[in-house]
C-alpha cells in the first residue's frame, strides 16, 4: 500500500490545524511545506479529496488557491 502524505499522521495534522487560528494555520502549513514539499502536497490533496479542512483548503469542487511561497 502506498503511503500518501504523512501516512497515519495525516489525520493528526488535520486535528492540529483545526485547533489553530488563521495565523497559526499559515505558520503550520509553511513549516510542513518547508520540511517536505512532496509530503505536504500529497497531504493537501488528500485533505481536499476527503473534504478535510474545507475552510482552509476548500473542497474538491471549489479548492482555495494557496501560494505556499507567499506564506
Amino acid at each position: 500500500m502506498q503511503i500518501i502524505g504523512y501516512g497515519r499522521r495525516n489525520i493528526t495534522e488535520v486535528i492540529i490545524m483545526k485547533n489553530l487560528d488563521s495565523s497559526g494555520k499559515k505558520d503550520h502549513i509553511k513549516k510542513l511545506w518547508q520540511e517536505d514539499p512532496e509530503k505536504y502536497y500529497e497531504w493537501k490533496n488528500w485533505c481536499i479529496k476527503l473534504n478535510r479542512l474545507p475552510d482552509f483548503f476548500g473542497t474538491r469542487d471549489n479548492p482555495i488557491p494557496i501560494d505556499e511561497f507567499e506564506l
